[in-house]
């Protein structure tokens, strides 16, 4: 691939990668749009709930990603550290335990957001955002609500696998390496793409719980240098949701952890989860280190 914007700012390249996300999501509609006319599938259907996954994923964040970075430097899949082999088993254990870990103050987060009310002054867009938390939620119930091996396996693909190798190529590789070329700095790089993250979302009463699991996946990638590991955990992440909704959709136990209440010793061991999980990656840095410096010692 031609690379034409070797010479651009990385604010530039920001620009670009945001603009051909914006010309993506316009073109994943309009081909939406003439499949329904052509077709005759009646908008708000799975299939079309399907079809209009994976035409975003695909033109709103894939394809911007790999055409910025691809026109940037030689080799997109290189730069977006989609080829990276080394101490993979390390860096899988490392993305399964901080899952783990980080499960909690994740949950916590999601229960208190959920909870969140805005002043009187601001009822209006209160109900708004309300009224598209509620439209995105009879999406995923709809969705989850499937019976079948068939429809489970599909979920798992567009839900799960499909959307975290999508974003995770836009938000981390592209987006996140940009910032840090930008501002030179890893922890604001990824901290700014977990916002962003989470903005474009369009998910207030999901805000902070999304801002937390980006950063999360964000620090994955900065000291992993690997996009699937975080590729992973957001597949995991997912992919928890979706089981879950399969297999033990009718049962109490589910329901009471749904509706659960923020209680002090609940909020304890978030903190304590929290702790762990930052533990958890100082640990990994440190080992990293140790390795790279025996590594030069023994050349």
């Amino acid at each position: 691939m031609r690379q034409i914007l070797t010479s651009v700012t990385a604010g530039t390249k920001i620009v670009y990668l945001f603009l051909l996300m914006f010309i993506g999501l316009l073109l994943a509609g309009s081909i939406l749009i003439a499949f329904s006319a052509v077709t005759g599938v009646e908008e708000g259907g799975v299939t079309i709930i399907y079809l209009s996954s994976g035409l975003q994923a695909f033109f709103a964040f894939v394809m911007p990603a790999y055409l910025v970075t691809g026109w940037s430097f030689p080799g997109a899949a290189q730069y977006l550290k989609m080829v990276d082999k080394e101490h993979a088993g390390r860096k899988i254990i490392l993305a399964i335990m901080v899952f783990l870990l980080s499960y909690i103050p994740v949950f916590l987060l999601t229960q208190w957001n959920k909870g969140i009310e805005l002043p009187e002054s601001m009822q209006i867009a209160e109900q708004w955002m309300r009224s598209m938390e509620d439209a995105a939620q009879e999406t995923t119930d709809l969705l989850l609500s499937g019976e079948g091996i068939g429809r489970l396996f599909m979920n798992l693909f567009m839900i799960a696998g499909l959307a975290a190798v999508a974003e995770e190529m836009f938000f981390r590789g592209a987006l996140q390496q940009l910032i840090q070329e930008k501002f030179r700095n890893g922890h604001m790089a990824v901290w700014i793409g977990a916002l962003i993250f989470s903005v474009v979302h369009f998910q207030f009463y999901g805000f902070f719980p999304r801002l937390l699991l980006g950063a999360l996946l964000g620090y994955l990638f900065l000291y992993t240098q690997n996009l699937w590991i975080p590729v992973l955990m957001h597949f995991v992440n997912n992919a928890t949701v979706i089981v879950l909704a399969y297999f033990c959709r009718d049962s109490e136990w589910l329901y009471n952890i749904e509706n659960s209440e923020i209680t002090a010793p609940f909020a304890i061991m978030a903190l304590i989860c929290l702790l762990l999980t930052i533990l958890l990656f100082w640990l990994y840095k440190k080992n990293l280190r140790t390795s790279v410096q025996t590594e030069v010692d023994s050349c």
